[in-house]
């Protein structure tokens, strides 16, 4: 008879806590940005509210966050990360265009800010950044777990 192994893991209540509030943030913004297009007098700039949607992962003794953000400049980008552990990725997709008549506009255009607390047991001062084809990939190394040693203790008999 074979036996299944449950392997335990450790999550976080933080973690689930930051992407319900960040999936409740992105729904609150969609709504307020359809509310300001059907209310606004056609400026995009002031009716579009962009947050860009990010993937995270682990792979090969990295923490791997991708974001969607396609039409950005990489001059336009500005990534930080802050001593408590938060990493925010700013940035700009500007409207080029000028002055138009608009018929239909889906894309969000303007500022954004993206932030994402990181687990404690990354090491955040070897954080890489690329950018390619409108996807930011941002790589962060976890830490070396501290290797179990083990040592002698002599027992004194006095």
């Amino acid at each position: 008879m074979a036996t299944l192994a449950r392997r335990e893991t450790r999550v976080s209540p933080w973690r689930e806590f930051d992407r319900a509030f960040n999936e409740l943030t992105r729904m609150m913004l969609r709504d307020l940005a359809s509310w300001l297009s059907e209310w606004s007098n056609g400026d995009l700039a002031m009716r579009r509210v962009w947050v860009p949607t990010v993937d995270m992962f682990r792979k090969e003794g990295h923490l791997v966050i991708r974001a969607d953000i396609p039409g950005v400049s990489p001059e336009n980008l500005k990534i930080t990360v802050n001593d408590e552990g938060i990493l925010t990725v700013k940035g700009e997709r500007k409207w080029d265009e000028g002055e138009v008549e608009s018929l239909c506009c889906e894309r969000f255009y303007g500022e954004f800010e993206r932030s994402i607390q990181l687990p404690e047991e990354v090491d955040t001062e070897h954080i890489e950044a690329k950018y390619k084809d409108g996807v930011l990939e941002i790589r962060i190394p976890y830490c070396e777990a501290p290797k179990p040693s083990q040592r002698r203790i002599e027992v004194n008999t006095d």
